[in-house]
């Protein structure tokens, strides 16, 4: 069948889902499978991952393809280049030598980062930041995550911890945050504001679509419901992505004072909702900036969307073994 080609592995450990792909030695991706993190408790979801990255090794062997390293983006704070998550806000974890883990499982290099910087990669090596050199990549799920590429390269601070725009503090009286502290952008939106937005919204107009939607059970919500209700002109779901898109204008406004960036990206699930969330935060960025600071900056929605993190991911593998030298 002719001479084995070389290929990394890329995942993207997320606080509900792990996704997993394979890309060869041209930045294709050629295998990849996605599962449902089945409990945030420490030992179960590395034995998830491990079991996970087994099988898209033998997959990959099987279509005579040679895996010569493993690329991960762990939600959390990593101690880069160590590879050891060092804590994390939204999955149960502290101190976890993931890298050594995860090269004893499997026998390879394993390069670990942050989520939002390996996404934040994968969007500069295949997505919508390809050929530009600054920018900020912001990661919209169940918290939020930051990527930050100034001068062609990702931003990874001393330690390897920058970065962490979610934990930014935007109202210091605001709801408590999964780190423990109050007011952080995370805090206020990120899919988990919205989902607690959307129910305090459905009880205060119980006529409307939003709380018929979930036939009164607030604890059901999903960001699904909330753009679907949206949509539909519902002043409940309106007023939810009215919250958010206010709060996330005013931490970019900010992102944007500091960096000057060409672009700002929005990934993950709320990125999904569009203009619902683009609009509001465009419209506050355009009344708390700085004329001469904003002009000429882009917020633009990531064209990899989900797949961002797995990209970034085997492309961090890719680059620490040198395939593309």
């Amino acid at each position: 069948m002719g001479e084995r080609k070389d290929c990394v592995v890329g995942v993207d450990l997320g606080g509900t889902k792990i996704s997993c792909g394979v890309m060869d030695s041209s930045g294709k991706i050629v295998l990849s499978k996605t599962i449902q993190s089945s409990s945030q408790e420490q030992r179960l979801m590395l034995q998830a991952l491990v079991g996970l990255i087994d099988e898209m090794l033998k997959s990959s062997r099987d279509a005579f393809f040679n895996p010569r390293a493993v690329g991960i983006g762990a939600a959390g704070f990593i101690l880069q280049p160590e590879g050891v998550v060092l804590e994390s806000p939204n999955i149960r974890w502290k101190n976890v030598e993931l890298k050594k883990i995860l090269g004893d499982a499997t026998g390879l290099p394993v390069f670990v980062d942050n989520d939002a910087n390996a996404a934040a990669l994968g969007e500069k090596f295949a997505g919508i930041c390809k050929g530009v050199d600054n920018f900020v990549y912001l990661t919209l799920g169940t918290g939020i995550g930051g990527g930050i590429c100034i001068g062609g390269k990702i931003y990874r601070g001393h330690k390897g911890t920058a970065a962490e725009i979610g934990h930014m503090v935007v109202d210091p009286e605001g709801p408590t945050c999964g780190c423990g502290r109050k007011g952080c952008l995370e805090a206020l939106a990120s899919g988990t504001a919205l989902e607690r937005e959307a129910a305090r919204a459905a009880r205060k107009y119980p006529d409307s679509i939003l709380n018929h939607m979930c036939s009164n059970d607030l604890e059901g919500i999903t960001g699904e419901n909330v753009a679907e209700a949206a949509e539909a002109g519902d002043k409940a779901a309106l007023e939810v992505f009215s919250y958010v898109s206010h709060y996330l204008g005013i931490g970019i406004v900010s992102l944007i004072h500091i960096f000057d960036p060409e672009l700002v990206v929005l990934g993950g699930g709320i990125a999904r909702s569009g203009g619902l969330i683009l609009d509001g935060l465009r419209k506050v960025v355009e009344e708390r900036g700085i004329p001469s600071c904003i002009e000429g900056t882009q917020i633009v929605l990531s064209s990899l969307g989900t797949s961002a993190g797995m990209i970034g991911a085997a492309v961090l593998a890719g680059e620490g073994i040198a395939l593309w030298e």
